[in-house]
């Protein structure tokens, strides 16, 4: 009998590589290159698609295994703790890996979970610093991060609500580079902090503090929605330190050459977009010089 397949709630950020639908617009079978110059042609879109959505695989697995704990009460717990402590941490971020883009999650059920926040933190870092780097490499993402219901039906392959949910907001919400927080998402931060814990109780502190860690990178943008705010004091104290600032020059050129181009071709909608984009790198200026 086939084992049976748990329900629960997750936490999930769907993340898009952006410009792929151009990369491969007007391609079909392979190509016939006859000369140096058509098999250039072709190589240059399999760099500008399978290779982009490589290199960002390859970044996003890198950043999962390199990263440490951003947060840590280890030191404060008693032998007896840690033991228990160790065990938890074992929970990370899952990654799979879907057409030009990818899905980080984490189930939230307490009954396996002693610390599912742990989690969540790790897929707020990872979306942050990867849109942040997708602007400094010239491969910009968006993404979105939803906590609602989902299933895991084989090992790395989420189905259900959530992802539904996550894809919905990446793709009708988030439409410039940004990494949009659901409605959810915040609600079940916030219940974490409703209630400040006992504090003889380590593991419930680190849950709290980690939600709070995650409530204080995030920021309203101009829409109204809220967003990873991967320029924040908070974000760059914990996560890109020293880094920020040659990341932010190089994410801030590759914006200005975006609306001047997007400007050039009249293209209102993109435009828009790289403004909006750059008004908020604009209000960090000082932090990053």
């Amino acid at each position: 009998m086939e084992k049976k397949k748990n329900i629960s709630n997750y936490c999930a950020c769907f993340i898009d590589l952006l410009g792929q639908r151009n990369a491969l617009k007007g391609q079909g079978i392979i190509p016939i290159t006859k000369t140096k110059k058509e098999k250039a042609d072709f190589d240059r879109v399999i760099i500008e698609s399978v290779g982009a959505i490589e290199k960002l695989q390859k970044l996003a697995q890198e950043f999962r295994v390199k990263s440490p704990s951003p947060f840590s009460q280890r030191e404060n717990l008693t032998p007896e703790e840690k033991t228990l402590y160790d065990e938890m941490k074992k929970v990370v971020a899952k990654q799979q890996r879907w057409s030009d883009g990818l899905v980080y999650y984490s189930s939230l059920e307490t009954s396996v979970y002693k610390c599912p926040m742990s989690a969540v933190l790790e897929i707020f870092m990872l979306a942050g610093l990867l849109c942040f780097l997708g602007l400094a490499n010239k491969r910009p993402i968006r993404g979105a991060i939803e906590v609602s219901w989902g299933i895991e039906l084989h090992e790395n392959e989420l189905y259900g609500a959530v992802v539904a949910n996550s894809y919905e907001l990446e793709s009708e919400i988030a439409q410039y580079p940004r990494i949009v927080v659901g409605q959810q998402t915040i609600q079940y931060l916030d219940a974490y902090l409703a209630n400040p814990p006992d504090t003889d109780d380590k593991l419930a502190l680190y849950n709290r503090n980690c939600a709070q860690l995650c409530k204080s990178i995030t920021s309203i943008d101009l829409d109204g929605n809220i967003i990873i705010d991967y320029l924040s004091e908070s974000f760059t104290k914990n996560f890109t330190n020293t880094d920020s600032h040659e990341l932010y020059k190089l994410a801030y050129q590759f914006i200005l050459d975006q609306y001047e181009l997007h400007k050039s071709k009249k293209d209102t909608k993109l435009v828009l977009r790289y403004t909006w984009l750059r008004s908020y790198f604009n209000r960090y200026t000082q932090l990053h010089a």
